[in-house]
């Protein structure tokens, strides 16, 4: 039999029972799960969080997957959720009449993982576009994600008005926060450019713990914001088939 290095078996062991639980584990759950004791699940479970294929999501120590592990989905083969997602990208697409995003979060800074444009002769492209986290939907969704001591600092940062419709207030954008973290949507009404708006809806396991995002963006000089929230079923109905994906992709 091959060798093993014991130290990464560990790891997995761990990453396998974090994906296991149902409800975002401590370090002492893990660490009886996995058979791990709890000094070595400690200083294993700080690496993984470092590398993103782990994340701690409050003070009490509940870890939940990190992006990481969606960026090494998207690398895989032809079976990997993202290839997997693009029929799904396509009907959202011709569906709103907008170009349709698959995005995840890494380091703090939100990766296209994947897109497909509308049919429409007046396209937006987000590829490689630097939106802040405060004026963009999937931006907004991200900062849902963290825990709120985290929020809060984030918060406390001077947040520059990019147009005037831009929340720089943060109790406004805090309540904004608070309702996407709730709902799992999030809005952008000419916040970041006033020629483009956007919806985002979070792509979650079955433990409710964000794995992606689904984004539409289109132009503002067809698109009223009422008419933009309208489309807020047809991004549910598209996020629950791409979850789908994620939990019944194939061992």
């Amino acid at each position: 039999m091959a060798q093993r290095v014991q130290a990464v078996e560990r790891a997995l062991n761990l990453l396998e029972a974090l994906v296991a639980s149902h409800n975002p584990p401590t370090i002492p759950e893990l660490a009886k799960a996995a058979g791990v004791n709890r000094s070595t699940t400690w200083r294993l479970m700080n690496t993984l969080v470092h590398f993103e294929l782990a994340e701690r999501i409050d003070d009490s120590g509940h870890y939940k997957i990190g992006s990481g592990a969606i960026r090494l989905a998207a690398a895989a083969d032809g079976t990997s959720m993202v290839r997997r997602a693009r029929p799904v990208l396509e009907s959202v697409a011709a569906k709103t009449d907008g170009s349709a995003f698959l995005e995840v979060a890494t380091r703090g800074q939100l990766v296209v993982v994947d897109y497909c444009r509308s049919n429409s002769p007046i396209q937006v492209d987000l590829t490689g576009l630097d939106v802040p986290l405060h004026c963009g939907s999937v931006g907004k969704l991200y900062l849902a994600s963290l825990p709120n001591d985290e929020l809060e600092v984030f918060l406390a940062r001077a947040l520059d008005p990019l147009t005037p419709f831009t929340l720089t207030n943060p109790a406004t954008l805090r309540e904004e926060i608070y309702e996407a973290r709730k709902n799992g949507f999030a809005y952008n009404y000419k916040e970041h450019r006033e020629e483009w708006c956007g919806i985002s809806a979070s792509i979650r396991d079955r433990a409710g713990r964000t794995l992606a995002y689904l984004n539409v963006t289109l132009p503002t000089f067809n698109t009223t914001e009422p008419g933009l929230r309208d489309l807020t079923p047809i991004m549910s109905e598209a996020a629950k088939e791409i979850e789908e994906l994620f939990i019944n992709l194939p061992e």
